[in-house]
């Protein structure tokens, strides 16, 4: 090593080479001297040497940089500063692979390519960097990236499965059951505790704190970034007639949407919703495989509780449901009791809707070209999985989305008149503008209450063709505590719905008009009743009578807001109240919350409610029978003597 580079190492932060020539630290000279914490420099990308300097870096909490060469650029950071929430190499590393689904996006044991740094003039334009940075250092959390014709900084936040800062894995199950019983996993050692959480004075179901999210920009600054995400781009829709946005994250299932007449303010809401989805599969929480309810039935819920299947659903070809009972061997999440605190076992395709038996500790194999159909115990859908603030939270608005599809799905299995909200008298302007969308388009729109024995405001939002043609029906639904805001989130859904371009072929529907097993996703239910000649089953719900908005919910949001009484957890004990009156007296809340969540300053949780309607797709996959409260509702009704599944639902 030549006397420069020594001296360069002797007068910044402790340096460690690996696999380079001097010109390498020679050209970082100006950036080691500037160095607040240890630097390693390294060819490649290699897992045990990050490791090893991480943790030498986080035993002595100090701040690290690591900087990989490798052959056509280099990567300086991020900037790992012990207690933030700043990512580190690993990080990097790891969301670099997921934002392309690399095939070692799994193993980062491997490098991604061979390190062979040849390129000479990456050694300018590191130096150039080198002086850049002296001058204008990495913020934690941030990387440069020099070569491929550019340097760019970005920022890495920290990722819930990093090789380096992340905590060790939790607990995995085995691909299937043993031949012996396996061992009962020790509870959780704390119950839950719900803590007081001061309300918005403009909304008591939202804390405090999270309105920061929603302020334009801010989630685009700190989580959006092409090549590191989590998200990698926000998407302004261009067909839909008001500001729609899309969120990609790659840890997400599906993009997540924000609806609004501006889009910065559309925008925030999209990021959030692809961060609630992105909990849907168990990243952090641990699982516990080969269990069946008979062995552990003090700790663990009732499968058959939560609706079950017939044995036609179960032998129809597009069903993709195993056959189970209480001494089936299945995997289980925890959960709380709402009302207890106490731990409680849930399945685990139930308290996190991705799961897969296939794929139990690879969330990606089941994404790659060619893998086998998912299968599970129960097809569940996303349903009573909601995004906030704090757990709190979280738990009350996933009780109200329940609230509305149980609402939706037994007024329409009930098939009875529902009372119907006069448009006239809903004055909010947004939900003008969206009526006036909507029957632009040849529809007419009828506002029905929908609400059914679990007293939260719902609103079945209904579009009619004016002239009976296809599409001859769409539907929506909407939920809340206020009602003009309950009809507007009604009324955003199916101004989507009767705005977009009918691009699917209407035979596919009619195919499913003659045979309802064809219907298999979401996508399906909305084709169907699309048709003209499922209009007349729709609209069995209308003729009910007419009522004002200030009359069809009473009471409401004032007696909510009185038991709140400025707190979260005062409106979440109000909302539980309304499901025990309905004889829905358990409530299991299973946190999905990872560290990425955490570190947003959010929480995800899903309410399991053992009797509730579950919202599920798929005609083979309507989890009915075994509902005693079901069946209550639809004594007298058409449907009393009808066989499940029933007529399938409209709900898009």
């Amino acid at each position: 090593m030549t006397d420069r580079s020594q001296t360069a190492i002797r007068a910044a932060a402790p340096v460690a080479a690996d696999g380079l020539d001097d010109a390498w630290l020679t050209a970082l000279e100006p950036l080691l001297r500037t160095a607040s914490g240890g630097v390693s420099v390294g060819c490649g990308w290699d897992l045990e040497r990050e490791r090893g300097h991480w943790l030498r870096a986080a035993g002595g909490r100090t701040e690290h940089l690591s900087v990989r060469v490798h052959d056509d650029e280099v990567l300086v950071g991020p900037r790992w500063v012990p207690g933030t929430d700043a990512g580190c190499a690993g990080c990097a590393e790891a969301r670099a692979r997921v934002a392309v689904t690399h095939p070692l996006v799994a193993d980062l044991s491997e490098p991604c390519s061979r390190p062979a740094p040849r390129r000479p003039a990456l050694l300018p334009m590191l130096a150039a960097a080198s002086e850049h940075l002296a001058e204008r250092p990495l913020r934690p959390g941030e990387l440069y990236a020099v070569g491929r014709g550019s340097v760019r900084r970005h920022r890495v936040v920290r990722a819930f499965d990093c090789p380096l800062c992340a905590p060790a894995p939790a607990a995995r199950g085995t691909a299937g059951p043993g031949p012996a019983p396996a061992p009962v996993p020790p509870p959780p050692l704390e119950p839950l505790v719900l803590h007081s959480r001061p309300a918005s004075p403009r909304d008591p179901t939202r804390g405090t704190g999270g309105s920061r999210l929603l302020r334009p920009g801010v989630l685009r600054e700190k989580l959006a970034d092409p090549r590191f995400g989590p998200v990698l781009e926000v998407i302004r829709e261009s067909r839909a007639p008001f500001a729609m946005s899309m969120a990609a994250a790659p840890e997400s299932i599906a993009m997540g949407y924000g609806r609004a007449f501006t889009f910065a303010e559309a925008e925030p809401v999209a990021v959030l919703e692809a961060y609630e989805r992105m909990a849907g599969f168990p990243h952090a929480a641990p699982v516990f495989s080969g269990l069946a309810h008979r062995d552990v039935p003090d700790i663990a819920l009732d499968p058959r509780t939560l609706g079950r299947y017939t044995p036609e659903q179960l032998a129809r070809p597009s069903c993709r449901v195993t056959p189970s009972d209480t001494g089936t061997p299945m995997d289980w999440v925890w959960g709380h009791d709402l009302d207890t605190g106490r731990p409680l076992l849930v399945p685990a395709d139930i308290g996190f809707y991705q799961y897969d038996y296939r794929y139990r500790t690879d969330r990606w194999a089941a994404r790659a070209e060619g893998a086998a159909p998912r299968r599970h115990f129960f097809h569940e859908s996303s349903s009573g999985c909601a995004l906030g603030s704090s757990l709190e939270e979280a738990a009350l608005h996933s009780l109200l989305e329940l609230a509305e599809r149980d609402a939706f799905l037994i007024s329409w299995h009930r098939a009875a008149p529902l009372p119907s909200i006069d448009p006239a008298t809903v004055t909010d302007p947004a939900s003008r503008r969206l009526m006036a969308l909507v029957e632009s388009r040849g529809f007419d729109i009828h506002l029905l209450v929908a609400t059914q024995d679990i007293g939260v405001p719902v609103v079945w939002a209904m579009a009619l063709n004016r002239a009976g043609g296809f599409p001859a029906t769409f539907s929506a639904a909407g939920s809340g505590i206020r009602p003009e805001s309950v009809v507007r989130a009604a009324l955003w859904e199916l101004g989507q719905i009767v705005t977009d371009p009918v691009e699917w072929d209407r035979a596919q529907a009619e195919a499913m008009l003659e045979d309802p097993w064809r219907i298999e996703v979401l996508d399906d239910h909305l084709r169907l009743h699309a048709l003209p000649e499922k209009r007349d089953r729709v609209t069995t719900v209308l003729g009910g009578p007419r009522v004002a908005l200030e009359d069809a919910f009473p009471g409401w949001p004032q007696k909510l807001e009185r038991a709140a009484a400025g707190d979260v957890r005062g409106a979440l004990e109000y909302v539980r109240g309304l499901y025990s009156a309905a004889g829905l007296d358990r409530i299991v809340l299973v946190d999905q919350t990872t560290r990425d969540h955490a570190d947003l300053g959010t929480a995800v949780a899903k309410a399991v409610v053992p009797g509730i309607v579950p919202m599920c797709f798929g005609h083979a996959h309507q989890r009915l029978a075994g509902l005693p409260r079901l069946a209550a509702a639809l004594a007298g009704t058409p449907s009393e003597h009808a066989s499940v599944p029933y007529d399938p639902h409209p709900f898009p």
